[in-house]
């Protein structure tokens, strides 16, 4: 039986690729930090856990050592700039010590995970594909330290290391405890609060489709090469994603027109707060849809069906309390 050891194994999308890869016959070890969430990984038995940190390689060195494949999911995500020194240094660092262990190793599959945040956006409205280059002019310190550590995976790749890259999508289905950006896009619509939806649309696809497209870069990829994991019908405006949302949960789909009202509403009834400092810089991009073509077409990516999936994710927050 092969064994796949993947970092960040109790996330949204690291327990989704965990149970796909043991129904696949793997065995599979997963790093975890101490003291985290570890709800997935209840409902997920199977798994050999490596508690450790990615940046104190002795607490999962030893366990990185006979594996067939390596699949670098973990990352930091913040905005409080209290915190953002430790997210550089795990998403860079943390990057580096696990993708240059992994080929130190000779482990014979790499695939280190991005975000479509690192890909451009054509300034002609199109889509957005593996080979737009980066334009977004004031980058968010998340996104800089993504495109750093990305950096350092294309790096190992030239100089022969057998490393895929992938850049999921925002991301639908069961289990999406934190909640992810995307989550918390999803909350904010059955809760009726604001939504914070990029102007120019977002791409979504089903957690396990992008799982699934991981699986397949390991075993069709080219190393150094980039996938975009997305649906090909998933690129929705906020008018569509509220369409979209109101089918999938049966709630009505508040006009932008009336959204905007209540927001107005929610302001006047309660106690202005004082002004507060700014909190981050950078700015967001304008769009993230894309063209998820090369990874359905070379890979064999599946396109589930999006509203399946939005009513599965749906589910699993009422089951949890969490709507």
């Amino acid at each position: 039986m092969p064994t796949a050891f993947i970092t960040g194994v109790n996330s949204f999308l690291g327990a989704t690729l965990a149970r796909q890869l043991l129904d696949d016959g793997w065995q599979v070890r997963g790093l975890i930090r101490p003291g985290s969430n570890d709800i997935l990984l209840q409902e997920t038995p199977g798994i050999t856990r490596v508690i450790g940190d990615l940046l104190q390689p002795a607490t999962w060195r030893d366990a990185l050592s006979g594996c067939d494949a390596l699949f670098h999911v973990a990352a930091s995500f913040t905005h409080d700039p209290d915190l953002i020194p430790l997210m550089k240094k795990v998403n860079i660092e943390g990057t580096r010590f696990i993708l240059q262990a992994a080929a130190d190793a000779n482990i014979p599959h790499i695939l280190h995970t991005s975000t479509i945040g690192t890909i451009g956006q054509p300034q002609d409205g199109s889509l957005a594909t593996e080979e737009t280059p980066f334009n977004l002019p004031h980058p968010s310190a998340y996104v800089l330290s993504k495109r750093a550590g990305e950096q350092v995976a294309r790096d190992l790749a030239a100089q022969g290391a057998p490393v895929i890259i992938v850049h999921p999508t925002a991301m639908l289905g069961p289990g999406d405890w934190r909640p992810t950006a995307s989550g918390r896009i999803v909350l904010a619509f059955l809760h009726d609060r604001p939504l914070r939806y990029i102007s120019g649309g977002i791409n979504w696809t089903p957690v396990q489709d992008v799982a699934r497209g991981m699986i397949l870069a390991l075993e069709k990829g080219q190393p150094g090469r980039r996938y975009i994991l997305g649906h090909a019908r998933g690129n929705l405006t906020e008018i569509e994603f509220r369409t979209f949302m109101a089918r999938a949960s049966g709630r009505p789909a508040p006009k932008p027109r009336e959204a905007r009202w209540k927001q107005q509403l929610r302001r006047l009834l309660k106690t202005t707060p004082p002004p507060q400092p700014q909190r981050h810089t950078g700015t967001s991009p304008q769009r993230l849809t894309c063209d998820p073509s090369r990874a359905i077409t070379e890979l064999g990516m599946p396109q589930s069906d999006l509203l399946t999936a939005a009513r599965q994710e749906i589910a699993w927050f009422q089951k949890t309390g969490m709507w």
